[in-house]
């Protein structure tokens, strides 16, 4: 952004609202969700406007209406995208637009994750476990309609002797659907979804053990590089004699990216990853809003990401289906059958006959109908500190990246930004 820019600078008043928000914190969020390049507001301590009514900050009059400027400092281009989009926010005020020459920039460098920071410090210490004697029902009782997807498992003295996730209980535990997708339905139809778990398991029939730890000591750098290289999603955390103390999840991890400002040290050599448009992948599966169900269900099972983002026939975005949201919006009577192909995932053209009776109640169903329209997204030239804040604010596990015409470009999820970011050096 080095040579000519332009600057907008907005005036309005402390009182401003736009959708129940303050007005200037809905529009810092709207140009930090397109990707602008950085904005400041101030609140003055005197002044007027249209109204000719003079508000101060005077220690009598704390209750004026004080006035407020949003600075917004951009490329020419930038800004011509955006100030259509902001401008029919501003009801009363004042809008000023002038040519500045930028001298400097730089956006908080996204590296590797410190290499001393310590687990202790991002790990959630309120940790739900259980023991080896636990009943199975019991445990996936625990993490239905929760945040996290797998239970430590403790000896008397906490000590960590094992893991039970997901794959655990649906391999070995006789689960027919993954823990957030029980999320989704009735009581009714959740008590016969853990019918069929055997009644006499014990969590010690199906847990993972030894489970892979990490200490509370060792540094996040470590961390990244455990998971990554192991393929997991989370650690339990070991304080002195092996005694669990936390768990450290890659949602920790890229919330500790986007939150905190790298350690000082000396300058770090430029390296490639700056924007989410470096690191994006084009392998995404999507569908268009006409898609029928057996084609969206063919998108969904197709990766990892359990999910498919939908498009118009120019390859514009306009939401994302995923299994979770796929169940919420079908009725119960196409739970079962829908169900069993997420878990099995077969394509349709693999489908035995009864598979496909089950679908028939719901066959004409189309992605349209299915899908979730409130979907953030970002500009290729987004920094990834940005767009791992909006990933981990927004609580999504994928991220659509699109030009300035709303044109699908590509996407990431958790796993690519932390494989990014832990850069991947052998352990030593």
């Amino acid at each position: 952004m080095i040579g000519p820019g332009r600057c907008v600078r907005i005036y309005i008043g402390e009182s401003d609202l736009w959708e129940a928000k303050p007005l200037y914190l809905a529009l810092l969020e709207k140009l930090r969700a397109e990707g602008a390049a950085g904005a400041t507001v101030s609140r003055g301590i005197a002044g007027f406007g249209a109204h000719s009514r003079i508000h101060t900050a005077s220690v009598l009059r704390l209750s004026e209406d004080l006035p407020i400027v949003v600075e917004w400092i951009d490329s020419p281009a930038r800004i011509e995208r955006l100030l259509p989009l902001i401008a029919p926010m501003i009801k009363e005020g004042l809008i000023t637009l002038s040519d500045v020459q930028i001298h400097f920039y730089q956006h908080r460098n996204v590296g590797k994750i410190s290499a001393r920071q310590p687990v202790r410090d991002v790990m959630t210490g309120d940790v739900t476990a259980v023991t080896a004697e636990t009943p199975l029902r019991q445990a996936v009782r625990l993490l239905v309609n929760q945040d996290y997807r797998a239970l430590p498992v403790v000896d008397a003295d906490r000590r960590v002797v094992g893991i039970v996730t997901n794959g655990d209980l649906v391999e070995r535990g006789g689960l027919k659907l993954r823990t957030e997708l029980l999320g989704v339905l009735s009581a009714e139809e959740l008590a016969a979804a853990l019918t069929e778990v055997e009644s006499e398991k014990r969590v010690a029939d199906v847990m993972t053990s030894p489970a892979v730890t990490i200490s509370a000591e060792a540094t996040l750098t470590d961390a990244a590089h455990r998971i990554v290289q192991r393929g997991l999603k989370r650690l339990p955390v070991v304080g002195e004699g092996d005694r669990l103390v936390g768990m450290l999840s890659r949602v920790d991890l890229l919330r500790t990216v986007a939150e905190f400002p790298p350690q000082p040290g000396p300058p770090q050599p430029a390296r490639a990853g700056g924007t989410i448009g470096d690191v994006m992948r084009t392998d995404i599966p999507t569908v268009t809003a006409n898609t029928r169900l057996d084609g969206v269900l063919d998108a969904i099972v197709a990766t990892r990401l359990n999910r498919a983002l939908v498009v118009d026939d120019e390859r514009h975005l306009l939401g994302v289906v995923s299994d979770a949201e796929l169940l919420r919006r079908l009725s119960p009577e196409d739970h079962p059958g829908v169900g069993e192909i997420l878990m099995s995932r077969l394509p349709f053209v693999h489908l035995s006959q009864e598979q496909r009776r089950k679908l028939e109640h719901a066959s004409g169903r189309t992605a349209a109908e299915l899908m979730d329209t409130n979907l953030p997204s970002v500009r290729p030239d987004t920094p990834l500190g940005d767009a791992i804040a909006i990933m981990v604010r927004d609580r999504r596990k994928i991220l659509p990246v699109v030009d300035a015409t709303n044109h699908l470009l590509g996407a990431t999820d958790r796993a690519d930004l932390l494989r990014t970011l832990a850069a991947l050096e052998p352990l030593t």
